[in-house]
């Protein structure tokens, strides 16, 4: 007992000292200076829907050899497309993944089929897409102001109008179709995209814009059937014992421009346009039947093949 008095009489004379001592020393500098940890966050994410309604069309043109002659096929379409666009953005890389899909909710339009026939496009079309890209903007600032740089990304892309009648001759008689089955059209994409994005951000607007070049494609499908009434060589009539299948590579251009609105600071409305372009070299597999029997399937290349789709943009965007 006589030793524990003392004891606690030093210790309390030593935290009487603490704040004098400490008095003669600097003060400690902390092992990070203040602010180094980012206040804002460095991801940023957009999702929301859009409105496309766009002009369609094809041509192209095969060259046949004797018996069969040349195909050439054309069609024009409006269609409104329904889409679904997101984007996940790191700004302390400058950096972004977008991704985007959409599908035609209602095709009208025309086609003509020579030397076979002509009429309106059908209502059981098919056309949508689905695809990625990659951005780096390295010139500027992605959190306000402008902002430069590349982008690389894949395109899936069916561009299918319901055209001809959809059919081949499955049997014959006397060289007379009796039975068919079904050649719906087909038409699809596959692109790689490399290209260049700029964009400027403010505080009640934004703008934009992106040109890609499709430097390759591949491109495969199958023409609608054209039986009962078949193609017309020469006075001789051809009608498809087998769908008329075609593939090959195509390159083009995709560009897009929109102006966006901020009526809040996480609601984005956009308007602009987008329009696409690929041209494709092709081979087509006829496969026929005539009053002479059936003819061997035959190769025709294209001689031209093109496609394009444009049109006005409307877009409603969280970003969060």
């Amino acid at each position: 007992m006589k030793r524990t008095i003392p004891a606690a009489a030093a210790i309390l004379a030593t935290c009487a000292c603490i704040p004098a001592l400490a008095a003669d020393y600097p003060e400690l500098r902390p092992a990070y200076d203040e602010g180094w940890e980012n206040t804002d966050d460095d991801i940023r994410f957009e999702f929301g829907t859009a409105y496309w309604y766009s002009w369609g069309g094809r041509d192209a043109g095969f060259a046949g050899s004797a018996p069969l002659g040349n195909i050439a096929v054309t069609s024009r379409d409006q269609t409104h497309i329904g889409e679904l666009h997101g984007k996940i953005e790191d700004l302390s890389t400058q950096s972004y993944v977008a991704g985007r899909a959409g599908i035609g909710l209602h095709t009208t339009g025309t086609y003509n089929i020579t030397p076979a026939g002509s009429g309106a496009i059908g209502n059981s079309s098919r056309i949508g897409y689905a695809g990625a890209d990659f951005g780096w903007l390295p010139a500027g600032n992605m959190i306000g102001g402008f902002a430069f740089g590349g982008l690389v990304g894949y395109q899936y892309w069916k561009d299918a109008p319901d055209i001809g009648t959809g059919q081949y001759a499955t049997g014959f008689a006397g060289g007379v179709p009796t039975s068919f089955g079904e050649a719906r059209n087909e038409l699809d994409i596959h692109a790689l995209r490399l290209g260049l994005k700029g964009t400027a951000d403010f505080d009640m607007f934004d703008l934009q814009g992106e040109v890609a070049a499709v430097p390759y494609a591949h491109v495969s499908g199958v023409l609608g059937g054209s039986s009962p009434g078949g193609y017309n060589f020469g006075g001789t009539a051809y009608n498809e014992n087998a769908p008329t299948t075609f593939s090959g590579r195509g390159y083009g251009v995709m560009a897009e421009g929109m102006v966006g609105f901020h009526p809040t600071e996480n609601l984005i409305l956009r308007l602009g346009g987008r329009a696409w372009y690929l041209e494709s070299n092709l081979d087509a597999v006829f496969s026929g039947t005539s009053a002479g029997g059936a003819q061997p399937a035959t190769t025709m290349p294209s001689t031209y093949a093109s496609l394009f789709r444009y049109g006005l943009r409307a877009e409603l965007t969280g970003r969060f």
